[in-house]
């Protein structure tokens, strides 16, 4: 079995001069990447870890990104990174829960300078296809992160499958405006590059233009992710300008797509585009971006199982299973509750399967709002502002939005006496109070009682029917 180390040394050596990454100003052929992550991976060596510890990051999309993913995964550690718009309590949680051996948290960290008198450190051997060699977090409906692990062999059938499925090949240009922390950047940024031993282009932050300005310089034939990559690209005001002829694929999933956004895409960008499904525990159970999908199953269903994988619905609720799912949460505690008795994942979404097998995801029985595909967690943000002196209860809803995907709406009910919170307010006691930023409330909500089911529980969805942007 192979692992994403393995592969990069064998593109270093059968195609040493090609050009593997793309980040700002650093351009590195496959022979100079291999040498940087071996280098990378002898420091980090020097500085304690060891096969299976896990090595932890904060950074932006950026070459030391990829390269300190690839030097974790050539030592046989497992590569935690953490995105950049975390918290310090969100931080110091995963830390401390996954036991990190270090922290790296900035491009120039020591870790990542290489010196010519580092020698290279050797490749460690793959391990079994159930080892963890990847976690990453994902806030999920609950007040505290999830530690998803997965293995090389569960990635490498996930990247497996895309290629299959896309028809991908080797001279592909991945242009990734996604963050590498998350499990699509991460997958389209990093690990499929290296399976197929194609470009990858990481932007540092989203820009439309500067997106199809990559696309244009670089050539780009791929680019996936949330719903407002695809839109800020589609909607662009001078789109025309640019020479978008090598583009070819834009896959997009996250929060809700309209399917206009879909049909948009397809005649404005001229790529091929669909919805698609799947998490950070699953990363691709569905897809209708595929060659030969009919437009009208692109634009209104989240497609079909793609690779090996199957879909059911049990109870209304969507469960899936296949060899690309994860191997469990580090915190195995939480495991009873997301597998069935027979090994399927339950994935809290509700859906319906049409008689031609396309799944069409109608709600979601987790508790999230989904902001820039980003799955903030209502708990903790109704944890955090039921403090607030003014308030007296408080439930927070999702709100479609189309530039975001999902916008937080707090709707509060306002204690006796005290006087009404502004949106303002609200953001400054929650920042106050370690609520990273963006899991703040975007809009707020005063309502005289907080609608119940028969069972005592806040019907949220009777709060958030009718409701508008402010």
């Amino acid at each position: 079995m192979n692992t994403y180390a393995t592969m990069l040394a064998a593109h270093a050596r059968r195609q040493p001069t090609k050009l593997a990454l793309v980040a700002g100003s650093t351009r590195l052929t496959y022979a100079e990447l291999d040498d940087r992550v071996a280098r990378v991976a002898t420091r980090l060596g020097r500085a304690g870890v060891r096969p299976d510890d896990v090595v932890s990051s904060q950074l932006a999309n950026c070459a030391e990104a990829l390269v300190l993913a690839l030097a974790v995964n050539r030592l046989g550690a497992v590569h935690n990174p953490i995105t950049t718009i975390a918290g310090p309590r969100e931080i110091e949680f995963v830390l401390g829960q996954a036991a990190s051996r270090v922290f790296v948290d900035t491009p120039d960290h020591e870790l990542l300078r290489v010196d010519e008198g580092d020698d290279p450190a050797p490749v460690a051997a793959p391990a079994p296809r159930d080892v963890p060699r990847f976690l990453v977090y994902t806030s999920g409906s609950t007040a505290e992160p999830k530690g998803a692990l997965h293995s090389d062999t569960t990635l490498l059938v996930e990247c497996a499958a895309q290629s299959t499925y896309h028809g991908f090949r080797d001279d592909e240009v991945f242009v990734m405006p996604s963050p590498v922390a998350h499990v699509s950047g991460l997958i389209y940024g990093i690990l499929l590059p290296v399976y197929l031993g194609a470009t990858s282009v990481l932007l540092a932050r989203w820009d439309p233009t500067e997106f199809l300005t990559a696309i244009e310089r670089e050539r780009g034939t791929f680019s996936g992710g949330a719903t407002p990559f695809l839109q800020g690209a589609v909607d662009h005001p001078d789109l025309d300008r640019f020479d978008l002829s090598s583009f070819r694929l834009f896959p997009c999933g996250g929060a809700d797509v309209p399917p206009d956004l879909i049909r948009r895409a397809q005649s404005r960008l001229g790529v091929r585009t669909g919805r698609g499904y799947g998490s950070t525990e699953f990363p691709s159970i569905t897809s209708s971006s595929g060659p030969g999908e009919p437009d009208e199953r692109r634009a209104e269903t989240d497609g079909r199982p793609i690779g090996e994988n199957r879909i059911r619905i049990v109870d209304g609720e969507v469960e899936a299973i296949g060899p690309e799912m994860f191997l469990g949460y580090l915190d195995s505690t939480l495991d009873a509750d997301t597998f069935t008795a027979d090994g399927w994942l339950r994935t809290g979404d509700l859906g319906s399967i049409d008689a031609d097998g396309y799944l069409t995801i109608i709600g979601r029985a987790k508790d999230v709002v989904i902001r820039h595909g980003e799955k903030i967690p209502a708990k903790e943000v109704e944890t955090v502002l039921a403090q607030h002196p003014s308030v007296d209860e408080v439930a927070v809803v999702a709100l479609p939005d189309p530039r975001t995907g999902e916008r937080a709406c707090a709707c509060i009910v306002v204690a006796r006496d005290a006087p009404i919170p502004t949106l303002a307010e609200v953001a400054e006691f929650c920042t106050a109070r370690g609520l990273a930023k963006r899991r703040l409330p975007e809009q707020i909500e005063i309502v005289d009682a907080l609608p119940r089911t028969p069972g005592g529980k806040v019907d949220k969805r009777a709060l958030a029917a009718g409701r508008r942007l402010a």
